[in-house]
C-alpha cells in the first residue's frame, strides 16, 4: 500500500494536479495581496491613522503604513513570477503569519478593535476575519509543500 502512494504521489498526473493548485493558491494570493494594498495606498492617513492609536504599534506606525502594502506588492510580483514563485510563497506564509498573529494580538489583548480593512473584508468579524487568515495560511503551507515536491520531481527526472 505505502509503495502505491508513493507512485501515485510521484505520477506526472499527481504533478500536474500539484502544479494546478500551486499556480491557483497562488492566484488567490495575488488577488489577496492586490486587493489589500491597493486599500491600503488607497486610504493610507486612515491606515496609518489606526496603526498609530495601537499600543504596540504607536511610534512605528508610519514605517509598518509603508512596509505592509510594499510587502504585499512585492509578494504579489515574486508571485507573477516563474523565478520568484518560491520566494513569493514563502513570503505568503510569512505575512499570513504576521496578519493572523496580530489579529489573534488584538483580540486577545485589546479592548477597542479598531478595522482599517477596506471592502469586502471589513464586513467579516473579528473571529472571522482570523478564520479566513488562517484558510490562507493553511493554503500558503500546501502550495510551499506541493512546490517542492514539485522541485524534487524535475530534479529526479534530471
Amino acid at each position: 500500500m505505502k509503495a502505491l502512494i508513493q507512485k501515485i504521489r510521484q505520477s506526472s498526473l499527481s504533478m500536474k494536479y500539484k502544479s494546478i493548485i500551486v499556480d491557483i493558491i497562488g492566484y488567490l494570493f495575488v488577488l489577496l495581496f492586490l486587493y489589500t494594498a491597493a486599500n491600503k495606498i488607497w486610504r493610507f492617513h486612515n491606515f496609518e491613522w489606526v496603526l498609530s492609536t495601537l499600543p504596540v504599534i504607536g511610534r512605528l506606525s508610519k514605517l509598518i503604513a509603508f512596509a505592509v502594502p510594499t510587502a504585499e506588492l512585492l509578494t504579489t510580483a515574486l508571485l507573477l513570477s516563474p523565478v520568484g514563485r518560491k520566494v513569493g510563497l514563502l513570503f505568503s506564509l510569512l505575512l499570513m503569519l504576521i496578519f493572523t498573529g496580530y489579529l489573534l494580538f488584538m483580540v486577545m489583548y485589546t479592548n477597542d478593535l479598531p478595522c482599517n480593512c477596506g471592502g469586502v473584508i471589513s464586513k467579516l468579524s473579528w473571529k472571522q476575519h482570523i478564520i479566513f487568515n488562517l484558510v490562507f495560511l493553511i493554503l500558503s503551507i500546501i502550495a510551499i509543500r506541493f512546490d517542492q515536491d514539485i522541485a524534487r520531481a524535475k530534479q529526479a527526472k534530471r
